[in-house]
């Protein structure tokens, strides 16, 4: 068995060949001529890639279908953690279940988002798509209900945001995608991704646009239509790729709900995502349009297109997933000026960026800070993050000198 909490030693740029190649390989139909070359460095490369990218089960069924001869101790590793994680999405899902029908005991509102709705609703064989999370959104007028029902169900407070509470339920294994790894539950009561301190609310959009539908075994739970999902997966998947967190994952989440896309709902995604807000969605189709056949008419991308700007659309040209996941060894500093110049319209936009980076939201320093963030001293936040980001600059310039 591989230890996959440790980085791949493969080179970097061997890394990045394999990264891509899987991006590449994994949506398609084709046979194992892709991978057959590679050796045992390069496919446990290749399983450290799906493990953080959360496509270790999609690789097992590629595999399979294709037939592919990998090294012993590969195929012991990708198969044992397959059977855990296909195991852990079925206990994730019952527990989104009881969860949404405990929430409705109570007269609270529930939508299911990201991957309970995918794996249950769009995916045809849902254990297919790991789950680390469940994600739900209420009303804010229903969380003190929901945070007693969650604590009722036996769940522990863990953190809070501007946006959501975060409980969880079991204790941490080194394995993050054994069945019985802590299961957290994220209760958003608004809807925002995060784009260098710049938020984008998809909530009302979430309200309007689902209705309850049945979800896992014989339950029932209210999901997103298809443009709503889309439109929600692509804007939190482009701020994961915008940060260096892109995931092959991503990829087949888009390609899931597109497929399940008519002519009446691209027409609703297109008039759904405002101009100001097509940089913020493209990033996501754009990308994943790299890597799979995607039905996805070319008015709605060329709209898209047209409302970005010049330095988003060189970008994301230029970038393969291998440059913007974690199969990049760069860190990330967290200062926004990179992705300032990628999205901003305007030079007061670009300030904007900058100083959001500099001074986020008191409740986005709680990722970093949940203690220090719930006490009045909380601004010593904005000291601690730029101390680090001074120590992350420091260490890039010596490296480069």
């Amino acid at each position: 068995m591989f230890d996959l909490n440790e980085r791949s030693s493969l080179p970097t740029e061997q890394l990045a060949q394999v990264t891509n190649t899987l991006a590449r390989w994994l949506p398609g139909d084709g046979d194992g001529t892709a991978v057959s070359g590679w050796d045992e460095a390069e496919w446990a490369a290749a399983l450290w890639v799906v493990y953080w990218q959360n496509a270790l089960p999609w690789l097992a069924a590629r595999v399979r279908g294709a037939e592919v001869t990998l090294p012993t101790a590969v195929a012991e590793t990708l198969f044992a953690i397959e059977v855990e994680s296909r195991e852990r999405t079925r206990r994730m899902l019952d527990n989104a279940a009881e969860l949404a029908a405990a929430l409705a005991e109570v007269g609270v509102e529930a939508v299911l988002l990201k991957g309970a709705a995918l794996a249950a609703v769009y995916y045809p064989d849902p254990l297919l798509r790991p789950m680390a999370d469940l994600d739900l959104l209420i009303h804010q007028r229903d969380l003190a209900a929901g945070l007693e029902t969650l604590r009722r169900l036996g769940y522990r407070f863990y953190s809070r945001s501007a946006e959501d509470e975060v409980y969880l339920r079991g204790e941490r294994q080194a394995n993050i995608w054994a069945a019985d790894n802590v299961h957290p539950v994220e209760l958003h009561y608004a809807l925002r991704e995060e784009y260098a301190g710049i938020g984008y609310n998809l909530a009302e959009a979430m309200w309007r646009r689902s209705r309850e539908r049945p979800f896992w075994q014989s339950s029932a739970a209210r999901i997103p239509d298809p443009p709503a999902l889309l439109h929600h997966v692509c804007a939190h998947a482009s701020s994961d790729w915008l940060i260096q967190r892109g995931r092959l994952m991503h990829i087949d989440d888009i390609r899931k709900i597109a497929g399940q896309m008519g002519g009446e709902d691209w027409e609703v995604f297109g008039t759904a995502v405002s101009h100001q807000h097509a940089r913020f969605v493209y990033p996501a189709i754009a990308f994943a349009q790299k890597y799979a056949d995607l039905p996805i008419p070319e008015r709605v991308t060329a709209q898209l297109r047209r409302h970005c700007p010049p330095n988003l659309l060189a970008w994301i040209e230029q970038t393969e997933l291998a440059d913007t996941s974690e199969s990049n060894p760069m860190n990330r500093s967290g200062i926004g000026f990179d992705l300032a110049r990628r999205l901003a319209l305007s030079r007061i936009d670009k300030m904007r960026f900058w100083l959001r980076s500099f001074f986020p939201r008191r409740w986005n320093l709680s990722k970093r800070y949940p203690r220090l963030a719930e006490t009045p001293f909380w601004p010593l936040g904005y000291l601690l993050i730029n101390l680090d980001r001074a120590r992350h600059l420091a260490l890039k310039l010596l490296r480069n000198a």
